[in-house]
């Protein structure tokens, strides 16, 4: 197993620690490595090492000798003052509160209960286009600049079943496009939309925006593709612990907002509570479609 990536969230640990008091206390038994005047201790290895389970002594020494090169990097750092410059010492204070508002939350919102059985069979039974009944998609695709996408077009296109008549409308409208052929599982389509793309029959047509574009998807064929409830059942109970974190921690944010006294001397723009809500449901959707990647 390569540790490399957990250098980073060390460095971040042990420049904040090289900031504060030094223990002149430690047992010999707890120093790994001296470099320089500075002691590496099997606390900061532990630290690292709670990330890899069960680590072999070549994954702990790799660790050790990265640990090493990190306090090399940190003491040079310090002699050429780098801990007082400005940019620097904006970053220690922002990972410090970054590391200090996670402890927070996990302390005051905590973790949510795992789902009961009885609410894992109701998500399942409620979205049946998403399991018992899924499917996957093949699309022709059409984009067009979405200021093209009309009442009038929409009406024109009722009656275009198929890519050839979708394409004589566009070009009839003069309206320039891109067409493709596209595949989708239901995982990849919009949570909110699923349920009308199932009720969809070939030949039948959603609008969608994106960005500065509007993609026409016209169904040009399904494969049925269910996900029976067992399997399905470990990627709810992570849906639903994550839409129940999401909601206490929304809870328990209001709270503190109402208890405190809050100021705004400069505000950039509105963040309404339905657009902080959706981001949150969003969220909480991609827990079940990253459950779902990968079935056929």
């Amino acid at each position: 197993m390569n540790v490399k990536p957990l250098v980073l969230a060390v460095l971040i640990a042990s420049t904040l620690t090289a900031c504060g008091e030094k223990d002149d206390k430690k047992s010999p038994s707890q120093v790994l490595a001296k470099v320089n005047d500075s002691e590496i201790t099997v606390h900061q290895l532990n630290y690292v090492l709670a990330q890899v389970p069960n680590a072999q002594p070549e994954q702990k020494q790799q660790v050790l000798e990265q640990l090493v090169d990190q306090e090399l990097l940190v003491q040079k750092a310090t002699e050429l003052k780098l801990d007082r410059e400005p940019n620097v010492v904006q970053a220690i204070e922002n990972a410090k509160r970054q590391i200090l508002a996670q402890s927070a939350a996990e302390r005051v919102i905590g973790k949510p209960g795992e789902p009961n059985k009885t609410a894992v069979d109701e998500f399942y039974a409620k979205n049946p286009a998403l399991f018992a009944e899924r499917k996957n998609y093949e699309f022709t695709t059409f984009v067009i600049d979405k200021a093209a996408y009309n009442d009038a077009l929409n009406a024109a296109l009722n009656n275009a079943t198929s890519p050839m008549a979708v394409k004589a409308v566009l070009d009839a409208a003069a309206i320039k496009f891109n067409t493709n052929e596209a595949t989708r599982t239901a995982e990849q389509l919009p949570m909110p939309m699923l349920v009308k793309f199932a009720q969809m029959n070939v030949g039948d047509i959603i609008a969608m925006s994106e960005g500065d574009k509007t993609v026409l998807l016209q169904l040009k064929a399904t494969q049925a593709a269910p996900v029976g409830a067992a399997e399905a059942e470990p990627m709810i109970k992570r849906y639903l612990a994550n839409n129940e974190a999401q909601t206490q921690a929304a809870q328990k944010m209001k709270g503190l907002r109402d208890a405190a006294k809050i100021e705004y001397l400069q505000k950039f723009a509105s963040a309404p509570a339905q657009q902080l809500q959706k981001q949150e449901s969003t969220a909480a959707d991609d827990s079940v479609k990253a459950g779902l990647k990968g079935l056929k």
